[in-house]
């Protein structure tokens, strides 16, 4: 074979694609629904912008069924997928035609047309001769794993089929007219038709996504296979006669707040109703399985003389997205060693509070509490047991207020409480109480050694006129007022010394021992003080801010 050969072939099945597209009236017709879904199907499926079906004669490029953007004509000799015909038709993908040798310099390439960067095309041959291709692209590189690449194929092969289901219509009716050899023959298209109808209904089990289609009065024709796993329901379980207005109580259908979704908001009815494309996110929290969070996209199906046939939504499942999302967003708010909130969340609390303080009088405590001896703890027995005595002091914060107080660690050993509704000294010095009392017992044990930690706190009553960093800084003062007051030194009540660690065993070793040794036994200090158990334990006296409220 001459290497002309190539050539003459390809200019060969120009010619026959060239005769065969008007007679099919490919070209004069409009595309269709049909068409047009399966554009989108492939968009959607590929994650790419843009979507067409290309028709190329001899000299001429027909852009049909656009997807994301206004289709038309344009010279052959500039299509992308001219070029791609030109070798042995197949799927092709590219991550970025930008850097292709060969295409960077296509008018759609380098802006004189367009500025395709990702690109997949599949070709549409028809008894043996390419019509076109179903292509989709982007203007940003963007990979293709295998499976959408398989997918894009799929589609091809629907949209050859839709070709097809035309060409046999054409048939038919020339076949009407005709002796029983045309019967014989219609009765066979009737065949390939209910196939190529069985290759759709296939086709649609296996796509990634969820698809649900009615007909024009609301009634479900089409719930596929992911479709149903999602809902929660087999095939066979569908009622006979189920429509759209049925779907939110059928399926606990809610949205983000879990308020069930009234079913003329569903993406579905809304294409239905209002005749345009709609987007949506719900949450199928069908009892006793799983809740799973899925976007909706969804546009009406008309025929070729715009009446109305029915509305078509793909659903995709987002749901690892959006605990994703969720998880990010509380590791952004609280503290990972206690689970408490942090100074974020507690400033945003508090703002919130004081701003409701004002249509109405404001009642609230800020407690800062801080705890004492807790370096030593850290220093001696190590960060392991300091993180113990940080998460006991956690637990105990939270017991001794109420479910609706928010406790917050907003630094090493600082944490802060606040109360709402608590608007009197008295009642914010009992809470103070309750904190000091619960630090009356040790808050970590390793072994035989028991850690007595004490606490400082600084309480401040909020006003009108506070915002959340006078709050804060008004109850910290306090408590470095009432740390000073107690004057706090560490003094260990002694029982047999521990094993010293590794730290501890350097320290020795360097001549930098602390003076405070991790004693097995309560560590106590010198403030008001009360006898317990034979040790001394610490029981400061809380600051409180008494600032006249207006």
């Amino acid at each position: 074979m001459t290497a002309a050969a190539p050539i003459d072939d390809h200019l060969a099945g120009r010619r026959r694609a060239a005769q065969l597209m008007p007679a099919l009236e490919l070209i004069t017709q409009v595309p269709g629904e049909e068409l047009d879904a399966v554009v989108r199907v492939a968009a959607t499926v590929t994650g790419l912008a843009y979507g067409t079906v290309n028709l190329l004669d001899e000299s001429v490029q027909y852009q049909l069924s656009c997807h994301g953007f206004v289709g038309g004509t344009s010279p052959r000799e500039d299509a992308l997928c001219d070029l791609m015909l030109r070798q042995e038709p197949r799927v092709r993908t590219f991550s970025d035609l930008s850097v292709e040798p060969g295409l960077q310099y296509n008018p759609w390439v380098d802006g004189r047309r367009g500025q395709v960067r990702a690109y997949a095309t599949a070709p549409l041959e028809l008894d043996g001769t390419v019509l076109g291709t179903l292509c989709v692209f982007d203007p940003e590189p963007h990979d293709l794993a295998d499976e959408q690449t398989a997918r894009l194929g799929d589609l091809a092969t629907v949209v050859v089929g839709i070709f097809r289901r035309r060409q046999q219509a054409q048939r038919l009716a020339t076949l009407a007219t005709e002796s029983e050899t045309a019967r014989a023959e219609t009765e066979a298209a009737h065949t390939e038709l209910a196939r190529r109808a069985a290759f759709t209904r296939a086709l649609l089990e296996a796509f990634p996504v969820g698809v649900v289609a009615t007909d024009a009065e609301g009634r479900v024709t089409t719930f596929n296979r992911l479709g149903r796993e999602w809902h929660g329901v087999a095939d066979r379980d569908l009622p006979a006669d189920l429509r759209v207005g049925d779907l939110p109580a059928l399926f606990g259908l809610v949205d983000a707040e879990g308020v069930p979704v009234p079913a003329d908001e569903l993406a579905l009815d809304r294409a239905l109703t209002q005749g345009a494309a709609c987007h949506g996110e719900l949450t199928i929290a069908h009892p006793g399985r799983p809740a799973r969070v899925v976007t909706s996209s969804s546009t009406p199906v008309h025929d070729e003389e715009g009446r109305l046939l029915g509305a078509v939504v793909a659903l995709s499942d987002v749901t690892a997205q959006r605990e994703l999302e969720a998880a990010l967003r509380a590791a952004a708010l609280h503290d990972p060693l206690t689970g408490l909130p942090n100074r974020t969340l507690l400033v945003d609390r508090l703002e919130l509070a004081l701003r409701n303080g004002q249509r109405e009088p404001v009642s609230m405590a800020v407690l800062y509490c801080d705890l004492d001896g807790f370096k030593l703890v850290n220093d001696v027995a190590g960060h392991a047991v300091g993180d113990e005595v940080l998460v006991e002091a956690a637990r105990r914060l939270r017991a001794v207020v109420r479910p609706a107080d928010t406790v917050a660690r907003i630094g090493g050993d600082e944490f802060v409480l606040l109360c709402p509704g608590l608007g009197t000294a008295d009642v914010a010095d009992r809470v103070a109480a309750r904190i000091t009392e619960a630090f009356g017992t040790p808050l970590a044990s390793d072994g035989d050694a028991e850690y007595r930690i004490g606490v400082s706190i600084g309480i401040t009553l909020c006003t009108e006129v506070d915002t959340p960093e006078t709050a804060l800084a008004a109850a910290d003062a306090r408590m470095y007022e009432a740390k000073a007051s107690a004057a706090p030194q560490p003094r260990p009540a002694r029982r047999r010394p521990p094993a010293l660690t590794g730290g501890a065993l350097r320290r020795r070793r360097n001549g930098t021992e602390a003076t405070a040794r991790p004693w097995r036994g309560h560590l106590a200090w010198p403030s008001t003080e009360r006898h317990r158990g034979g040790h001394r334990a610490r029981h400061p006296r809380p600051a409180l801010d008494r600032r006249a409220r207006r």
